[in-house]
């Protein structure tokens, strides 16, 4: 097996699929890339057995021929070796030596044999993402849809920050896609806040009625393709398993989560009636430096909010901090006093671009100073949705 390759390309294939690398495994072949040459393309695949990605590229062939290569130490001299030039890739696949070869100099590794790789089922075989002939395993078109690069870009980071890290709650350990035939909807929360971000078509193009949980990793990946995405699902005897992404020279499989997301909607607040109105960024910038003197294990920042001022404040008796400023707003009740992680009311914000509100503006929607309060843009799209669970105020 042999080949060379732009040094450039060589990376960007790697970046496509080492997402798949577990960063260590019992299983040592998990560690490796499969490559497979076929003419002059290359495949390389990678998976954790959660996730497995495929990608190609193409190359100029001496040789064809399978191995499995070490991902780290491959990834590693590749980056160190720059991004100009040509690298020439040769396997003994008597001996499963592998010497990578540029202007600079040789570089030796052992491979593995690529019969030692996992079984995948029939998931690369052709460019058409219905797949074929496995028993018990079929792709269900029903589900199929395109998104564009913008779209999926978008629904992914602004719900990603809000999953739940905590195993012992599975179905908050991702993502959940619903789909609605003329928008989708993109939900994620940790019990303590959640964002719900939303994209829309003109006509019904979505599938109707259907919900899909996907990991946190996978929604990683979607945050940085660089193309658009066609979406297809697998079923095993009739239940849906993994959802397949199909972009451009690109796919990636992940298992779906098999657990019942919570039901969010019956916490989404329906009579915040208190509307506060004030500049995003001269809110993220107070609270940025007040937070500075917050304590650092409850992270409490307090709201006091009147007609025309907001004053943004902390203390933390264990240091003797104290930190406030206060900045203009408006709000149509009297006062109210709210308490917050600053963490979570900042990385809300934080989503929240310039395209996507008026004016600089966000709003807060509120009601009781312990009731989930809305942060969202200040626009009547209802495309994206943000709530925090204020905290209970106290002294530290």
């Amino acid at each position: 097996m042999e080949f060379t390759i732009l040094l450039s390309d060589f990376q960007k294939v790697l970046q496509k699929v080492l997402p798949a690398v577990p960063p260590k495994s019992t299983v040592a072949v998990l560690e490796h890339l499969y490559f497979k040459l076929r003419g002059n393309k290359l495949q390389i695949i990678a998976t954790d057995q959660n996730i497995t990605i495929s990608s190609k590229v193409t190359v100029e062939s001496q040789s064809e021929g399978e191995v499995l290569v070490p991902a780290r130490m491959l990834n590693d001299i590749v980056k160190a070796l720059g991004t100009t030039g040509s690298i020439k890739f040769k396997v003994n696949l008597e001996g499963l030596d592998i010497t990578i070869t540029t202007a600079r100099g040789s570089y030796e590794m052992k491979g593995l044999s690529a019969d030692e790789f996992i079984d995948l089922p029939q998931l690369f075989d052709g460019n058409d993402p219905t797949l074929a002939g496995e028993e018990g395993v079929v792709s269900s078109t029903n589900n199929g849809t395109f998104f564009t690069k913008d779209q999926i870009t978008r629904l992914s980071d602004k719900t990603i920050f809000c999953v739940s890290t905590d195993e012992f709650r599975i179905s908050m350990m991702g993502v959940l896609f619903q789909f609605r035939e003329t928008y989708v909807n993109a939900v994620a929360t940790d019990s303590f806040r959640l964002s719900r971000a939303t994209v829309r078509s003109e006509g019904a193009i979505f599938p109707q009625d259907f919900d899909l949980l996907l990991p946190s990793k996978s929604i990683e990946i979607l945050r940085k393709v660089d193309t658009d995405v066609h979406l297809s699902t697998i079923d095993s005897y009739g239940k849906i398993t993994h959802a397949r992404f199909d972009i451009g020279d690109t796919t990636f499989i992940s298992r779906v989560i098999n657990e019942k997301f919570p039901p969010y909607e019956s916490v989404l607040p329906k009579e915040n009636n208190l509307v506060v109105l004030a500049d995003i960024d001269e809110f993220i910038s107070s609270l940025k430096r007040v937070s500075l003197f917050s304590n650092e294990k409850s992270k409490q920042v307090k709201l006091s909010i009147s007609s025309n001022t907001m004053k943004i404040f902390t203390e933390d008796e264990d240091t003797g901090r104290h930190g406030e400023e206060s900045i203009g707003c408006e709000f149509n009740g009297e006062s109210i006093d709210l308490a917050f992680n600053y963490k979570f009311v900042l990385e809300a914000l934080e989503h929240v671009d310039s395209k996507d509100t008026e004016g600089n503006l966000f709003k807060m929607l509120l009601s009781l100073p312990n009731k989930p309060v809305l942060f969202l843009p200040n626009n009547d799209n209802d495309d994206l949705l943000l709530l925090v669970m204020p905290v209970r105020i106290n002294n530290n």
